[in-house]
């Protein structure tokens, strides 16, 4: 779901992969995965992922991602490696964005829709990763510090400025629905001090930063590699790997968190890096307090009127269900996980 559109069409493209490349572009393909536009580039020399960024992102923001790549590539971690330009720059610019390209891997990603086989591969390669990357130097996000930061005012007035702009569109099919789910966080929120404590004493750790089922490259019944570390920085474990079960496609339609399910989600990562009792106690905590205050997909919908806008709100109204779901079962998640160890 590209929130931005493109600059390029065929013969931009075409001339710019010549230019910065020296490849001969016969075909693309506009990829529906993710933030930024991506494409499946055909050219005479081979296939390529062509990664257009969001004007957001830097040179600099990219450059550390190339090089995390072939710092993970180096030890063994399945990952696209970065192809260089004819003047030797893992990135370049094009008419204000960052532009990458990268060997492009055969094989299927999922959009929170990973078959339930995969799962175990999923938690087994996030487990690898942070113990491979347990001592990359990386910025803290989503930290103590960051968490005791945050004010429930400043929160209740964004959700506040949502409403007001939801009376405007009082006619919108969807109407009842997002107040019901502003409501709705705007009461959990209420108590997010509580949370606060849970950030205290947990593993933080250099992570994707976005390790979901679509940055999944899969082969069959295995992963094959993982992709897009544009995100990544040092984070709480905990908020890595709840997030990175329930995106595979937890709670769809209305289904229940499987409480015992996760727990052996857990427990696969837990072969290949440690959590302490301390962790496995804040899980729920720690993963409830960024989605309460999220309002992704409602601003999209509401203020910017961004492309692709229905499916973004489709989108925050999961991500709200999923923040009901765990609110619920809170106690019965970190008492299960508890039982790990």
């Amino acid at each position: 779901m590209a929130i931005e559109k493109s600059v390029f069409n065929q013969g931009k493209m075409q001339m710019f992969l010549l230019q910065e490349y020296g490849l001969h572009l016969t075909e693309s393909q506009h990829l529906s995965m993710g933030t930024a536009n991506c494409y499946k580039v055909s050219c005479k020399e081979g296939n390529y992922f062509f990664k257009e960024y969001q004007k957001e992102y830097t040179l600099q923001t990219v450059e550390r991602e190339t090089e995390l790549v072939d710092y993970l590539y180096s030890k063994g971690f399945p990952v696209a490696r970065f192809i260089k330009t004819i003047s030797g720059n893992s990135c370049t610019l094009f008419k204000g964005h960052v532009i990458s390209l990268q060997e492009y891997l055969e094989g299927k990603s999922y959009l929170n829709d990973l078959p339930h086989n995969l799962l175990k591969d999923s938690a087994k390669y996030l487990g690898v990763l942070h113990s491979i990357l347990k001592d990359y130097p990386m910025e803290s996000s989503l930290d103590e510090k960051w968490a005791a930061s945050i004010s429930v005012e400043a929160v209740n007035k964004k959700y506040d400025r949502l409403l007001e702009a939801l009376e405007r569109e009082n006619a919108d099919p969807n109407y009842s629905r997002i107040k019901e789910d502003f409501l709705f966080k705007k009461e959990l929120f209420s108590h997010i001090e509580d949370m606060k404590g849970y950030f205290k004493g947990i593993t933080y750790t250099p992570s994707h930063g976005d390790y979901t089922s679509c940055q999944l490259i899969c082969d069959g019944d295995h992963v094959k590699a993982v992709i897009d570390f544009t995100s990544a920085a040092k984070l709480p474990a905990i908020w890595e790997i709840m997030r990175s079960y329930i995106q595979a496609g937890a709670c769809r339609n209305g289904e229940a968190f499987d409480t015992t399910d996760f727990a052996l989600y857990v427990k696969e990562y837990m072969k290949y890096a440690q959590l302490t009792k301390r962790d496995l106690e804040a899980m729920p905590y720690v993963y409830m307090f960024q989605l309460s205050r999220s309002a992704y997909g409602y601003e999209e919908y509401l203020i910017s009127k961004t492309e692709n806008r229905e499916a973004l709100l489709d989108f925050a109204f999961w991500r709200t269900d999923i923040c009901r779901e765990v609110y619920r079962k809170a106690d019965a998640i970190s008492e299960a996980l508890l039982h790990l160890i």
